[in-house]
């Protein structure tokens, strides 16, 4: 947030200097460098003196001039221990590997040692021998890519001309350490080679590991050299990573990204964009799928291209450029402003947990209605007013379906809906992620087994898991009893995870020995299967996890439940249900005493579910013709996708 108004303020600086009729763009910037004016002046001046380095005269004006927009936190010093271990830490264990680096930077983020974000202004930063060194490498590069193949200046000014990619710390070197150290890639294109087998051979070379909850101990983005330590970041810093590394190549390359997900409670998503020549190819960061080809039928508002130069238009992004209808259909609508009385800047929202709506796109205004170009389908959309950074809607949320058909959500307060069953606060699963699904049904075909023999010889199969569709804890009593030494769980070659598992004797008092397993792996702790929390799990592939009692015991129930989110009702939990008109308006709170809830609710509304007792990922629904929850933009009847 404090990058976000620094930009803003500099962008108003900028603009105020740039049209007085004595200064200049690049005049502007000089005056905002301050100190560290000399150091651009001696860049300036160097290119300046050689006629021949016109063109890399015009590329240090280019990367001065929108220097002030750029910033970046300082790497935390009092981590470098933890960069410094995981890098001597073995590779062929990657589950374990992220552990340690996890519990590491825990560690240090819970001590007493750390210290404050330090936030680095670029304009104020970087000097004159890392610019004309970067300069320098850039050129090489990009001269070196045959004629056929090389891009237009314009696009080498902002795609591969820039020292980095969006936010990540600047560091000294760097730009010729990846271009010695994957220049085996640029023989490939130079010999060849499709893009598209070269930046998959990079990606299945490096294997970064994306690994989201690092940023709960270390909040800001990774360094590049961090990230050669750790081989692990959030996407972001992946991307960026990877996006560096192009550029040292001489390549077009740049962060492609989804701010807000239509359907995530709270993110979106980014990857790499590359173009060599005619060829284009965006892929995440381990490769292998061309993403242009993967939104379609993705819950997608807008996809943007990070850039290094100000973009003025893009009001909400402006260091970003719209390019939605690179990768999906996208329609063009006009919304009368009803609500809005003061107007500022016309914008579209989506559906945000922690902001309510979070601005994503950017419009103008004609004769009371607010218009919208290039809006990506699948998606539901709050328009409204942008004034001082505070978002007031301006008309009634509406849903862009995968065909374009708009559907409005004006509740109607003159006509109810009873008996409305409410089963869960978040969508299960969509077109693009169907991995919730695939955990569940993971596990049929295993089963229970038992034995008085340690190696499970003669063992009795007591139950065996049959088209389970459900993520809720599942209690299986026992029909025949029959008294054991020995009880485990056998996902019988399959690779699946358990949240939980439970066994009781017949007079249904659970149960423990001393644990049996093999072949499964806990990334959170050990047996976390045992441990009452529904959203640790253990598992693996082909494993097997139980008990070994003192003496024999009669089994009368086992407990299991699949890897899941939580977001189903809990029985006990409070739940408050609220629905959209003009304001988020509460239907009332519930103590669940089932795992279904029961309201009545407007006709035509659009609803959204809290959990009070815990919890962060919710999302808006709305009720169909048979009383069922119908989630927007995610799958409907997830289970039967599938089969």
């Amino acid at each position: 947030m404090r990058l976000n108004f620094y930009i803003l303020l500099t962008s108003c600086f900028c603009l105020i200097v740039s049209c007085s009729k004595t200064s200049t763009k690049l005049e502007a910037a000089l005056i905002e460098s301050r100190e560290n004016r000399p150091e651009l002046e001696k860049v300036l001046d160097y290119y300046k003196s050689n006629p021949s380095d016109s063109l890399k005269y015009k590329a240090a004006v280019f990367l001065i001039e929108n220097m002030p927009y750029h910033a970046f936190y300082e790497p935390r010093m009092e981590f470098n221990p933890v960069f410094d271990s995981i890098a001597k830490y073995p590779l062929n264990n990657n589950g374990l590997r992220i552990k340690s680096f996890v519990d590491m930077l825990r560690l240090v983020s819970e001590s007493k040692r750390t210290i404050r974000n330090k936030l680095v202004l670029d304009i104020k930063y970087v000097k004159a021998d890392y610019l004309i060194q970067n300069i320098e490498l850039s050129f090489d590069s990009w001269n070196g890519i045959k004629d056929s193949k090389r891009s237009s200046f314009e696009d080498f000014c902002n795609y591969t001309l820039p020292y980095r990619s969006v936010d990540e710390p600047i560091e000294l070197g760097m730009r010729n350490t990846l271009k010695k150290k994957y220049y085996w890639a640029y023989n490939l294109l130079q010999s060849g080679e499709s893009l598209k087998t070269v930046v998959d051979s990079i990606t299945s070379t490096r294997r970064l590991s994306d690994i989201l909850r690092i940023r709960n101990y270390y909040p800001q983005p990774l360094s590049l050299s961090q990230i050669e330590k750790s081989s692990m970041g959030i996407c972001d810093d992946l991307v960026n990573y990877y996006v560096n590394v192009f550029r040292a190549l001489g390549l077009i390359s740049a962060k492609d990204m989804v701010q807000h997900w239509g359907n995530h409670h709270s993110t979106g998503h980014a990857w790499i964009y590359v173009k060599y020549g005619k060829e284009e190819y965006s892929t995440d960061i381990r490769g292998r799928v061309d993403n242009k080809k993967k939104y379609d039928e993705a819950s997608v508002p807008k996809i943007y291209r990070s850039s290094y130069s100000y973009n003025k238009k893009n009001t909400l992004f402006p260091k970003n450029i719209d390019v939605t209808n690179e990768y999906i259909p996208v329609l063009n609508i006009n919304i009368k402003n009803k609500f809005v009385q003061s107007v500022g800047q016309p914008v579209l929202a989506v559906f945000d947990r922690n902001r309510e709506w979070f601005p994503i796109a950017s419009g103008s205004e004609t004769d009371g209605s607010f218009c919208f170009n290039n809006l990506g389908l699948n998606v539901l959309y709050m328009p409204g007013s942008l004034n001082d950074r505070v978002f007031t809607p301006s008309n009634y949320p509406f849903f862009l379906d995968s065909q374009g058909k708009q559907q409005t959500f004006k509740p109607n307060n003159n006509k109810n809906i009873d008996s409305v069953e409410i089963i869960r606060k978040y969508g299960f699963s969509t077109p693009i992620n169907r991995s919730k699904i695939k955990r569940v049904r993971a596990l049929n075909e295993s089963f229970f087994e038992i034995s008085n023999s340690e190696n499970f010889k003669n063992s009795k199969i007591i139950y065996e898991i049959k088209n389970l569709k459900s993520t809720h804890l599942q209690r299986i009593k026992i029909k025949k009893p029959i008294r054991t030494k020995y009880i485990r769980f056998n996902s019988n070659g399959n690779t699946c995870h358990l949240a939980e598992l439970a066994f009781y004797d017949i007079n249904g008092l659970r149960v423990k020995g001393e644990v049996v397993e093999g072949n499964v792996f806990h990334p959170f702790k050990e047996n976390a299967v045992f441990d009452e929390d529904p959203l640790s799990y253990s598992g693996g592939t082909d494993f097997y996890i139980g008990f070994k009692f003192d003496e024999a015991i009669s089994i009368g129930y086992v407990e299991f439940q699949a890897r899941n989110d939580d977001n189903h009702i809990n029985i006990g939990q409070e739940y408050e249900l609220f629905y959209w008109d003009k304001n988020w308006n509460t239907l009332g709170v519930k103590k669940a005493q089932d795992t279904v809830l029961y309201y009545t609710v407007p006709e035509n509304a659009l609803l959204w579910l809290k959990n009070l007792t815990k919890g962060r990922e919710e999302h808006v629904f709305t009720i169909d013709e048979n009383k069922k929850q119908k989630w927007l933009g995610f799958d409907n009847d997830p289970f039967s996708i599938l089969d």
